[in-house]
C-alpha cells in the first residue's frame, strides 16, 4: 500500500513538472508572426512569469502584464514607459533605434538587444543596475510562443561580479519586443548561480 501511494505520488509530481514545463515553452499558437507594428503608448504583453528555488524546482506561477503607459522624453529622446500593470510600477523606459532596442538606465541610453546583429556578435551595455557584456547567441531562430512560431535573436547577458556569470537570457523579435527572458542569481549559500525567474509571452495587445 504505501509503495502503491509513493507511486501514485511521484506521478502527480511529474505530471505538474511537465505542465510547468509545457507552459513556460509555450503551446506555438500557430505559425504567424506577430502583427507587422511596433509597441506604442497602450501596448500591452501579457507573460506567464515563473521563479525557481535554487534546487531547479517551481517555486511560483503568475500572469503579468506589462503596458506601454505613455511617451517620455528623457535626455532628449522620446522613451515607451513600460510599467506592470498590476501595480503600475516601472520595467523599463524602452526605445527601438536602427541598431535595436535600447532601454533608458543609469541615466543613460543603453543598447539592450542587437537588431538586426550578426552571430557571436558582442557590445557592452548597462541593465539591471550593473554592466553587462551581451553576446548574440542565435539568429532568426524559431521559438514557439501562444502568439506563433516567431523569429527570434537570442543573446546572453554576463556580469563580473567576483567571476563571470551569465545574468540574462533574453530573446528579442523586431515587433514584438521580448518574447522570453530568463534571470540568473548567485545562491549565497554555495555561491552558484541558478535560474531565478522566467518570463514568457502568452499574448500582445498593440
Amino acid at each position: 500500500m504505501k509503495r502503491q501511494i509513493a507511486f501514485l505520488s511521484y506521478i502527480a509530481i511529474l505530471s505538474c513538472l511537465l505542465t510547468a514545463c509545457q507552459k513556460e515553452t509555450g503551446s506555438g499558437g500557430g505559425t504567424n508572426p506577430p502583427a507587422i507594428e511596433k509597441p506604442k503608448p497602450g501596448t500591452a504583453w501579457t507573460y506567464s512569469y515563473y521563479t525557481f528555488n535554487s534546487d531547479g524546482s517551481l517555486h511560483t506561477t503568475e500572469t503579468v502584464v506589462y503596458k506601454a503607459k505613455t511617451q517620455e522624453t528623457i535626455g532628449g529622446e522620446t522613451w515607451l514607459k513600460v510599467v506592470n500593470n498590476a501595480n503600475d510600477t516601472l520595467v523599463y523606459y524602452l526605445k527601438q533605434k536602427a541598431d535595436g532596442l535600447y532601454q533608458y538606465a543609469n541615466n543613460a541610453s543603453n543598447l539592450f538587444c542587437k537588431y538586426p546583429a550578426a552571430l557571436n556578435e558582442a557590445y557592452t551595455s548597462y541593465n539591471a543596475k550593473g554592466v553587462e557584456d551581451f553576446v548574440v547567441k542565435g539568429v532568426n531562430d524559431i521559438l514557439p510562443t501562444n502568439i506563433g512560431d516567431i523569429k527570434v535573436n537570442y543573446y546572453e547577458g554576463t556580469k563580473v561580479i567576483g567571476v563571470p556569470a551569465i545574468i540574462d537570457n533574453i530573446w528579442f523579435n523586431d515587433n514584438a519586443w521580448i518574447v522570453r527572458h530568463i534571470v540568473y542569481r548567485k545562491n549565497l549559500l554555495s555561491g552558484v548561480y541558478y535560474k531565478y525567474s522566467s518570463l514568457f509571452i502568452q499574448s500582445i495587445v498593440y
